[in-house]
């Protein structure tokens, strides 16, 4: 997907949708550990259940929007630990 805001930056050498979904919720783990603060993110619908792991296991609320039937936005507030 592009838009003003998201841009392919680096096409990966592999069609697989599981390898890209690891990759999506893997940078998004890393954000939330280094940033306490409120966290805004768009990702693919196909992440919601790992979204909503991440939430529980740093301790941080977390409300999402559907866009489409592929994309989503979610809220992670501020780290509750």
């Amino acid at each position: 997907m592009e838009s003003e805001n998201h841009a392919l930056a680096l096409a990966f050498d592999t069609d697989d949708a599981e390898f890209a979904r690891g990759v999506e919720i893997g940078r998004l783990w890393e954000r939330l550990r280094a940033e306490a603060e409120v966290v805004v993110e768009m990702v693919h619908l196909a992440n919601a259940e790992m979204v909503l792991r991440i939430a529980d296991a740093l301790g941080r609320p977390v409300v999402s929007e559907e866009h489409d039937a592929t994309w989503m936005t979610v809220r992670f507030g501020a780290s509750e630990r």
